[in-house]
């Protein structure tokens, strides 16, 4: 597993994630002081965005499940725990776009032999103590 977003499972295959972009921030308010420079002062954290892009051959090993699931994650509004492949948690984050780009000659089905996709998410917070009891379910079903 590379990430795991929620029940969303992104690995080497099928559905893989071959670039991730994430751009997190710190908010600051800006004061207008006199014969000197702007004072800053911390606010707390800004966005947190994170990218995850990568490609899949679903006549050759699927994936397409995989991209549905992801759209269905994104419908719900629901926060999903993002954790990477090595086991750091980065926390709770929505899904706010799917895309999906085909290519490589696209079959009579109109799906393309080689399909390039993008999840972005944005860090949402803590989401409350319901959605500690939907993780610890989705993270039992992975193990049994």
């Amino acid at each position: 597993m590379l990430y795991q977003v929620g029940p969303l499972a992104f690995d080497t295959f099928p559905f893989s994630v071959n670039a991730i972009d994430r751009q997190d921030a710190e908010d600051y308010a800006k004061h207008d002081l006199l014969n000197t420079r702007r004072a800053y002062e911390h606010e707390g954290a800004g966005d947190d965005c994170l990218a995850l892009s990568g490609e899949f051959v679903p006549y050759h090993v699927g994936g397409l499940s995989d991209l549905e699931l992801a759209r269905s994650l994104k419908a719900s509004g629901q926060p999903q725990f993002v954790m990477r492949g090595d086991g750091y948690p980065l926390g709770w984050f929505v899904i706010v776009s799917v895309g999906e780009k085909h290519a490589e000659l696209i079959s009579p089905e109109g799906v393309g032999y080689v399909v390039k996709h993008e999840v972005k998410l944005e860090n949402c917070g803590e989401p409350g103590e319901a959605a500690g009891s939907g993780l610890i379910a989705t993270l039992l079903s992975l193990f049994g």
